[in-house]
């Protein structure tokens, strides 16, 4: 009976499985057959093949697998299939610093990549970037030459000796320029009483310059020399408010790279030092100035800013956008009464500016360049210049930390020279913009130099080899008016629709004439497209999230880990609102992998240690066993037992504590990585491990988590997390034991002294007893009775008796 039993169920779980088979190769076939254009059909999904010969029979579907093409009198050679993926690194140079014999850094690796691209098809590009040493740095120097800045030039000249040294602290290739700012020549923002137009100091009793808004004196040079003379013979001039034209002067310099001299690779920083505020667009129309800023270079021969009455301040955009294009950094050196009104432009300009506090004589000049140049080579940021909707890129990062795991970002700060900053960029193709191929450029740079740059060479395969065309004449001859032979059918030409190209999109009549093709057959929806679209001569155009002939199928659901619809390209294909996933994976979203290694822990083979089963790539520990419940990332550890892969990590955690292997770390054939987070929260999917050794004397606990490994070839990911140490255990006990001594002694003396203070006490209080019991005894005695008579009387003669008879 028992077995006849066992016979049943494997008879009907065999049905169960082959009925999910063949379920599985419907739905397959389903979401190829839908088709009726050669590119709808290849993008659909891997398997799917069109078939280009105009005399197949119009009964069969194009659109379907090669088997089934090939069993309905397709040839062989009609059937258009998918293009082999292209992936190949066409430049691939090493990282290099900047050295006497080769000024030509290399700061990015590789540099020239050629990818295909299939719609929801997301590859990942691994690039590396390191900040070369002795990298060219352009430094330009732009001065506020106003009245109240006059000593601050005279310092500026003092330090031709210590600028040199503190440049080349920096790098050995530097270069210096100098150009200074005033005011705009125009009322109300300098006086036009002719006097004072040729001499704004005349207030001051002393001779300067005719107000200017920029000129330029030096450009790019290595010869400090020169930098000093031209700053020395430079003079002062004068405004009546107190706001200069920083921006005018800022946007010129920026703007004017031929007469400054910037080089196309080098680190370009401009140094600009003032003590007042700053004019913006709108303030130059009091003076007529009314025209926008051109964002253009305007230098006359003397260079001078010659269009400076006739263009308006620039908008704070304006700059952000010239410094973002010609890759250009500021740093405010300004002076603490302004220092806040240059923080809030900093909020606004933050990628490109750094603001630092001026001393009132600009002694602290040097040291201010070496604080902003250092900022700005501490950070890096990449950017793209992707303007597709359909194309995406996300990047990650683990922004130099060996060992590290990489976290969604594309900007890294804190990073030092000799650090390499590991890349990971995922590009994906969510959709076909139209089905044809197509080729883009993309290039991702260092948002900050823009010189150094990965290039991909983007292939769009979304369209067919057929669409340019058939050469078939006679093919040719049987399609309609107003369309053209593709791929072996006839396509409508632009601006025609329905099934015999006659309906023109702009004919609204003739469209409404063929709403009911709109409707799905055998159903009693009324609404053309299911309601989810729109009625263009015959054809749904579906609304987003919805498609199918009728638009009566949803979209089917994303995956969590990559964003594609049914987990993307090798996954899964949607069928009509479901995900058919590929052999290999399960889930709503294609997104469960059938493969259990990632559930093995090191060194095991058992799935999940034998206490729980793999879903999805990741264990789910069984409930109870007896009275035990298991947890951890491979169910390894539970309460009552030792978890077995502490043990295993604690070779690499002592390797890394004693500096033998930093990030990786090898025992038998498995690789480990170990970092340091010191005080870093752990994640939910971290478990929790102790590690003790000696050290200097001191027992020391090290807290560390490992997790299962995110990288190829990387079995775990520890990261040690907390630190404490305490006294050996012979210490320990001689601490405690005088700690003990001293706690008797002490309380000894405490308990004397307690016991003397209740003596005291008791004896006041015995003393003051005996003092009113004598008091009592006295009341007790006869001259102190009230009662008491005494015996002697005494009688006295008055005064005014005469006494002289006696």
């Amino acid at each position: 009976m028992w077995n006849m039993r066992r016979l049943v169920i494997v008879t009907l779980c065999f049905i169960g499985s082959v009925r999910c088979e063949v379920h599985d190769q419907l739905r397959e076939k389903l979401v190829c057959i839908e088709h009726s254009t050669c590119g709808g059909c290849l993008a659909a999904a891997e398997h799917c093949r069109w078939c280009a010969d105009p005399y197949f029979s119009t009964a069969r579907p194009r659109c379907d697998d090669d088997q089934s093409l090939v069993a309905s009198g397709c040839s062989q050679e009609a059937i258009q299939r998918p293009d082999k993926p292209v992936w190949e690194v066409a430049e691939n140079s090493s990282l290099q610093d900047v050295e006497p014999d080769r000024l030509q850094a290399v700061q990015i690796q590789p540099q020239r990549i050629k990818l295909s691209l299939k719609p929801r098809e997301t590859k990942k590009i691994n690039f590396s970037f390191r900040a070369a040493r002795n990298y060219p740095l352009d430094l330009y120097y732009l001065m506020d030459l106003t009245w109240s800045m006059k000593d601050d030039k005279e310092t500026l000249v003092s330090l031709r000796d210590d600028l040199p040294s503190m440049l080349k602290n920096l790098t050995d290739n530097f270069r210096l320029g100098f150009g200074s700012f005033a005011e705009k020549p125009i009322m109300p923002f300098i006086s036009t009483d002719a006097r004072r137009l040729a001499n704004p100091c005349t207030v001051e009793e002393e001779a300067c310059e005719s107000t200017y808004s920029y000129k330029h004196h030096l450009s790019l040079t290595n010869e400090v020399s020169k930098f000093i003379e031209k700053v020395n013979s430079s003079s002062v001039t004068a405004n009546l408010d107190n706001a200069e034209a920083q921006l005018d002067a800022l946007v010129q310099a920026v703007t004017c790279g031929t007469a400054v001299g910037w080089s196309p690779h080098s680190r370009k920083i401009v140094i600009l030092l003032s003590d007042g505020l700053m004019h913006t667009a709108g303030d130059g129309k009091l003076g007529g100035a009314s025209l926008k800023n051109d964002e253009t270079c305007h230098l006359d021969e003397n260079g001078y800013y010659s269009e400076s009455s006739k263009y308006d301040y620039p908008s704070v955009a304006q700059v952000y956008r010239l410094l973002d294009k010609h890759k250009v950094n500021v740093i405010f050196a300004v002076t603490q009464g302004v220092k806040g009104h240059y923080d809030s432009l900093h909020k606004l300009l933050n990628d490109y500016t750094y603001v630092a506090k001026l001393e009132s004589d600009s002694s602290n000049i040097l040291k201010l360049v070496k604080m902003g140049y250092e900022d700005f080579v501490s950070v890096v940021s990449f950017e793209d210049d992707l303007n597709s909707e359909f194309i995406k890129i996300k990047y990650f990062t683990d922004c130099g930390v060996k060992g590290g795991s990489l976290t969604e970002a594309k900007r890294c700060t804190g990073v030092e020279y000799g650090m390499t900053l590991n890349f990971e960029a995922h590009i994906s193709l969510e959709s076909c913009p139209e089905y044809k191929k197509s080729r883009q450029t993309i290039t991702i740079s260092e948002s900050q130099l823009g010189q150094d740059a990965l290039t991909l060479e983007v292939e769009v395969q979304c369209g067919c080899h057929c669409d340019a065309g058939d050469a078939k004449s006679d093919a040719a001859l049987t399609c309609p008016s107003n369309s053209h032979l593709t791929c072996g059918v006839c396509e409508c030409n632009k601006g025609w629709s329905g099934p015999q190209c006659d309906c023109s999109i702009e004919d609204e009549a003739a469209s409404a004439a063929l709403a009911s093709q709109c409707r799905m057959p055998n159903t009693t929806h009324t609404h053309a497209c299911s309601g989810a679209g729109e009625c263009v001569c015959g054809v749904c155009e579906c609304d987003p999230g919805f498609n199918g002939r009728y638009c009566q199928c949803k979209r089917c659901e994303l995956s969590l880990e990559n964003n594609q619809e049914c987990g993307g390209v090798g996954r899964g294909v949607c069928v009509c609102g479901q995900c058919a996933c590929a052999a290999g994976w399960s889930g709503a979203a294609c997104d469960c992998t059938g493969n259990t290694d990632t559930c093995k822990p090191p060194g095991s083979d058992d799935v999940c240690s034998g206490h729980g089963d793999c879903v999805c790539g990741r264990c789910q520990c069984s409930a109870l066993e007896g009275e035990t419940v298991y947890s951890g990332v491979f169910c390894e550890t539970c309460a009552t037992c030792e978890n077995p892969l502490c043990a295993n990590a604690e070779p690499c955690v002592s390797c890394h504590l004693s500096n033998n292997c930093t990030d990786l770390c090898t025992i038998g054939n498995m690789n480990y990585t170990v970092s340091e987070k010191y005080n870093a929260e752990s994640q939910s999917d971290d478990t929790s491990c102790i590690f003790r050794r000696a050290e200097n004397g001191y027992e020391c606990e090290y807290g560390y988590t490992y997790k299962a490994g995110v990288q190829s070839m990387i079995a775990m990911e520890i990261v040690i997390r907390s630190k404490e140490c305490f006294q050996p255990t012979s210490a320990k006990i001689m601490f405690s034991s005088i700690v003990i001594m001293v706690c008797i002694i002490a309380g000894g003396i405490i308990i004397i002294l307690a016991i003397k203070c209740a003596q005291i006490v008791s004896d006041k209080r015995a003393y003051a007893k005996f003092l009113q019991e004598a008091q009592e005894s006295r009341k007790n005695m006869q001259e102190m009775n009230p009662l008491y008579i005494s015996p002697i009387s005494e009688f006295r003669l008055p005064d005014a008796y005469p006494r002289e008879a006696y």
